[in-house]
């Protein structure tokens, strides 16, 4: 004898098992999908910048200064970090001669915001051409926040020479002023100028940047630019170099000659455009009239008296 299970029975069963396994895929999926969730609306904390300062402004290399001639350059000092820092400036004042501290804006009490800059002054003055200086300080900056420390090393350098950095001197063969001497009308004497580099800088020289002026710079009648080692398109002369042109007096009249030539060269530095540098050479001369020409003297025939 068999027992049966009443059908209700075994579809209610059936109906709880399903609801059964479908409550636990719901759960499931909802599990999956929160964490889902939860994952992308976690957000990654941010980063802080970090604790930092850095030199902003300023150039401590001096590069070549004329002895005796004292430079001062001012220097910014930038918080690019997230914190309030304070710095010391005590080290700027160990700087040594030729280098000295001048004008601080900040002291250690400073508190310096994010973004914030504070600037300090160093002068080079060296009496002695030739020398090299070369000094470094240490700054300390304090983070104002955690008390954190952070150091920045700030090297200054610099090169005393006897001229200044761009400089050139012109001479003739007839000492420092062009001396045509006397010239007669209708015939020419000529005057070489030598140019010397004696900077650090090379510089540029061309015939369309020499002027032949009288007193008044108005152009100079009976002088000319005949010759130069640079010609018109010009050409860079090295530091201890020389370079050279001609100057030819050709006067057509009686008179003395009065003026300069003016010698302009350009510094070429391979920074920032720099200015002419412009040195003047004295022309003097005199224009001799053509005196008039003597006859060659006759002897008379000697006279017969008559007979």
């Amino acid at each position: 004898m068999s027992l049966r299970t009443p059908s209700g029975l075994s579809r209610s069963r059936l109906s709880r098992s399903r609801l059964s396994r479908l409550a636990r895929l719901v759960v499931a999926a909802a599990v999956v999908v929160g964490g889902a969730a939860l994952g992308a609306g976690a957000a990654a904390p941010a980063m802080a910048a970090p604790f930092s300062f850095a030199l902003s402004g300023g150039q401590p290399d001096f590069g070549f200064v004329k002895a005796g001639s004292p430079v001062t350059r001012t220097f910014t000092l930038l918080n690019d970090g997230d914190n309030a820092i304070a710095i010391d400036p005590a080290p700027l004042f160990t700087l040594n001669a030729p280098f000295t501290a001048g004008a601080v804006s900040f002291t250690t009490t400073t508190v310096i915001p994010k973004n914030g800059r504070v600037t300090f002054d160093v002068t080079y003055s060296e009496p002695v051409p030739g020398l090299v200086g070369n000094q470094t300080v240490t700054l300390v900056a304090t983070d104002q926040l955690d008390l954190e420390k952070k150091s920045l090393a700030i090297n200054f350098k610099a090169v005393s020479t006897a001229t200044d950095p761009a400089h050139f001197t012109a001479t003739t063969d007839s000492g420092a002023t062009a001396d045509f001497g006397s010239v007669t009308v209708g015939q020419t004497a000529k005057r070489v100028v030598t140019l010397t580099v004696d900077g650090v800088v090379p510089v540029r020289f061309s015939n369309g940047t020499i002027a032949l002026v009288d007193g008044a710079n108005q152009p100079l009648a009976g002088v000319s630019l005949t010759s130069s080692s640079f010609g018109d398109a010009g050409a860079l002369t090295n530091p201890g170099s020389t370079a050279t042109f001609e100057l030819t007096y050709a006067p057509t009249a009686a008179g003395s000659l009065a003026g300069r030539a003016v010698v302009s060269g350009l510094p070429v530095t391979g920074g920032a455009e720099s200015s002419n540098l412009v040195v003047a050479v004295p022309l003097v001369g005199a224009a001799v009239a053509v005196g008039p020409t003597t006859p060659p003297a006759t002897t008379a025939p000697p006279t017969t008296p008559p007979g």
